[in-house]
């Protein structure tokens, strides 16, 4: 798998940095650590008729930052590096949006991974602008980190809510889980949303504390067959995993998927949301109301949002 960490000086990039620390790679995996310069606007225009000391400093004052980035690179590098994990560290200049996908296409990138703003203020208006850009644009995986860092020494398990429908986009987010390596005490939770009208009354059932026969009964009997053939796919689903060393505990809500979701992450604390991008392309991802964006911008955790690569595996070295 090759992974691309976004780089920068914030405290989101940090929980970043100790979220990717938790979990494990597949062997033989590529770590990209990319720090990007923003040549600003401002900066650009802001020179103009300047003395050429003034601009002098400026550029000396760049230099010295990507110098001190490249040092961080470094440390991270050492910090990441292990047997099955090879890791390599850029710093460029340019739109931090626009690399990130250049580095993506280049080295042929299977999850990238960023926090959800920026140190700029304006650009926390939206879910961060850089952030944003990517989960539209990517061709790979998204994971937008959300949260605070955990104490260095923490080897508390991971709490996963796993949204699934039944489609390709979930077959693949399952795919996704399976790759990974999880903390012990880590547990999964897997969710399926049966839709309901706008005025039905939302439901859930859930395998916390009772048997798979009993599930399926009250499934059954509150949604009839669309229960029936939730608690169906939330087995086919846990059997799928193959995850024995994990908790996993299923859940079939009735309502609204994004709505759905977000509730199911604040009642379990989600560390991490996993769920299927839907194959939006084009500009029907920037509608309004895409179930993955709305989880995304809304979620009190993290969030990856997993895409099929199509693109050959071979990264460069």
């Amino acid at each position: 798998m090759n992974v691309l960490l976004a780089v920068d000086e914030s405290c989101d990039f940090r929980a970043a940095a100790q979220f990717l620390s938790r979990i494990q790679l597949p062997t033989d995996s590529d770590l990209y650590l990319l720090h990007v310069n923003a040549l600003d606007e401002w900066l650009r225009l802001g020179t103009a008729g300047r003395s050429l000391h003034i601009v002098e400093q400026i550029k000396m004052s760049r230099a010295a930052a990507a110098a001190k980035m490249r040092h961080v690179l470094s440390q991270m590098e050492h910090a990441f590096l292990k047997p099955s994990l090879a890791v390599h560290s850029f710093v460029t200049d340019g739109a931090p949006g626009a690399e990130i996908l250049r580095i993506i296409t280049e080295y042929h990138i299977d999850l990238v991974i960023l926090g959800t703003r920026r140190r700029s203020k304006i650009s926390s208006f939206l879910l961060g602008s850089v952030s944003e850009w990517v989960l539209n644009e990517a061709p790979c995986s998204v994971l937008v980190v959300r949260g605070k860092t955990r104490p260095k020494k923490s080897t508390k398990g991971l709490h996963i809510l796993i949204a699934t429908d039944g489609s390709s986009d979930a077959k693949e987010a399952i795919k996704f889980v399976e790759k990974l390596g999880f903390p012990a005490s880590t547990v999964l939770t897997l969710l399926y949303v049966v839709r309901k009208k706008v005025h039905q009354t939302a439901q859930l059932v859930t395998t916390d504390g009772i048997q798979p026969a009993t599930f399926r009964k009250l499934a059954e009997d509150l949604l009839k067959v669309r229960g029936r053939e939730g608690a169906k796919l939330l087995e086919t689903t846990r059997k799928a995993l193959k995850r024995r060393e994990l908790k996993i505990v299923e859940n079939l809500a009735f309502g609204h998927e994004a709505e759905e979701i977000l509730k199911a992450a604040k009642r379990t604390r989600a560390d991490l949301v996993v769920m299927g991008s839907r194959g939006l392309t084009g500009l029907r991802r920037f509608l309004l109301g895409s179930v993955s964006n709305k989880v995304t911008r809304h979620a009190p955790g993290s969030v990856v949002v997993v895409r099929k690569v199509h693109q050959p595996k071979t990264a460069k070295r």
